[in-house]
């Protein structure tokens, strides 16, 4: 397993209520760090140092889960109440 493997594995797990997101959201981290560990490949560093670096730089996977949950947590919560209602409500914070 690579280290964005793992930060977004860590990451996933740590944000488990977000349900249906939760991919999508891995799908897009995985896309930030292989942006970020090309942008140091093109400054000089080795394939595997890139990917540590662009890990590394992303942040803490508590931190980002956190940030994750405060932003998104209150959309989830709506759109599962909307769902059991049978309509959809989208609200973001």
């Amino acid at each position: 397993m690579t280290p964005a493997d793992r930060y977004v594995h860590e990451l996933g797990r740590r944000v488990e209520r977000l349900g249906g997101l939760r991919p999508r959201l891995e799908l897009e981290v995985i896309g930030h760090l292989e942006d970020a560990a090309t942008g140091h490949r093109e400054r000089g560093l080795s394939p595997a140092e890139a990917e540590e670096r662009a890990v590394r730089d992303f942040g803490s996977p508590d931190v980002i889960a956190r940030q994750l949950l405060d932003d998104l947590g209150d959309a989830v919560v709506t759109m599962r109440t909307a769902r059991s209602r049978s309509s959809v409500t989208l609200a973001f914070a």
